[in-house]
């Protein structure tokens, strides 16, 4: 063989084994990419619990969806999140709890995903929500019978700051 054709061959080689599809998913990782990242990913068919279409930030739609992205707050605001759940068993129900930077429960709600798995969460303002450092961490689980069995799903930060005048 001709080195031009050696050289050809493994171009071609190298081109097809860079071409293959990379899944992605899985639970126990962060909701959003990281503590303050982007949305999780939607790729892949993975059997594990996952979160996709992750949105936070401000104002929901006639679904719960968010609409307008955010990671900064002003005291007073609600706060939303909307994501689907993907993977869990039947039955299952997602738990989002809001702490404060020094990790004490704020709040917590339970809710059951739509048929799709979408479901949304808001953490609403007013006085009670003071400026500084938040945390939100999302489970799936049963809750029956209590205690239940919470399985971590992942985690999205976010700041309260004063109201600009």
């Amino acid at each position: 063989m001709k080195p031009m054709t050696i050289a050809l061959v493994f171009a071609i080689g190298a081109s097809a084994l860079g071409c293959g599809e990379k899944k992605t998913g899985g639970g126990g990782t962060s909701a959003a990419g990281g503590a303050g990242g982007g949305a999780a990913s939607d790729a892949g068919g993975g059997g594990g619990p996952r979160i996709t279409k992750f949105r936070f930030g401000a104002g929901v739609d006639a679904n719960g969806v968010v609409l307008n992205e955010s990671e900064s707050f002003h005291s007073g605001d609600t706060v939303s999140v909307s994501f689907e759940v993907k993977n869990v068993p039947a039955q299952s129900q997602v738990k989002a709890v809001w702490n404060d930077s020094a990790k004490k429960k704020i709040f917590e709600e339970q809710k059951v995903p739509s048929g799709s798995g979408a479901v949304s969460f808001q953490l609403k303002g007013g006085p009670t929500v003071p400026d500084g450092d938040y945390i939100v961490e999302f489970f799936y689980g049963t809750p029956d019978p209590p205690p239940g069995k919470w399985t971590f799903l992942g985690t999205k930060s976010f700041k309260v700051g004063p109201k600009k005048p």
